[in-house]
């Protein structure tokens, strides 16, 4: 399916690196680089004796149709704002891809499948929703304990998938969102709404970005994650 060592070239790595207990795997949105949200891990305050590691893949350079065909990271093309996007499936499939291989990366490194965390902005957001709602289609797939989907949305309709109750699913979105339209956010929402035991949906009065309100809140969340593992 593609390029599955995509998400190694460009990885940056934060947080506890020695001795990690769990791993945050925490993808950008289109145009940013992997960089982009390493400055908003002090904002989630989670304890330190967590012992997280956080891993920030970079997205493959490639013309992004919508923007005149200029070259930018993206995790696949986008063909037409409809609203509902019309996209490359197979790039996003090498990305959702290259998610699974990243995460059993870290499973075989010693770090337990139960403490494995995705989260993902924006069209990185769409990539740990494929990975997770339609991850019997890729090969060796490894389940997150719970999924962050952020200013996201589901790109490819949901097929044969993989039990998907014992993952938890969060949801933050802007309410003034001019990119992802907010329905777009909350049809996702209630996607996994169906599929998982537990799915939330937090809406927060911002446009297409994060705030320090969303991370605190995010940050409460995967804490009480990591100490019920």
């Amino acid at each position: 399916m593609g390029n599955v060592t995509s998400m190694e070239q460009g990885l940056l790595v934060a947080g506890e690196t020695e001795n990690p207990k769990a791993c945050v795997i925490w993808l950008h949105g289109l145009g940013a680089s992997a960089d982009d949200f390493i400055p908003a891990v002090p904002y989630l305050k989670l304890p330190e004796q967590a012992g997280v590691k956080f891993l920030f893949p970079q997205a493959p350079v490639r013309p992004v149709t919508i923007n005149s065909g200029w070259e930018m990271p993206a995790w696949y093309d986008i063909l037409r704002m409809l609203p509902e996007r019309e996209i490359v499936p197979e790039h996003l499939q090498q990305a959702a891809q290259a998610l699974h291989y990243l995460t059993r990366q870290q499973v075989e490194a010693g770090i337990s499948a139960d403490q494995i965390y995705w989260a993902g902005f924006s069209q990185g957001g769409a990539v740990v929703l494929e990975a997770a709602l339609n991850s019997a289609r890729y090969q060796d797939a490894v389940l997150p304990k719970a999924v962050f989907a952020l200013s996201t949305y589901q790109a490819l309709p949901i097929g044969q998938t993989a039990d998907l109750t014992q993952v938890s699913f969060w949801h933050a979105h802007g309410s003034y969102d001019d990119v992802v339209p907010f329905t777009m956010g909350k049809k996702a929402f209630e996607n996994t709404e169906s599929l998982s035991q537990e799915s939330h949906w937090q809406p927060y009065p911002m446009s297409h970005e994060v705030c320090v309100a969303q991370l605190e809140a995010m940050g409460q969340y995967l804490s009480k994650q990591l100490r019920s593992a």
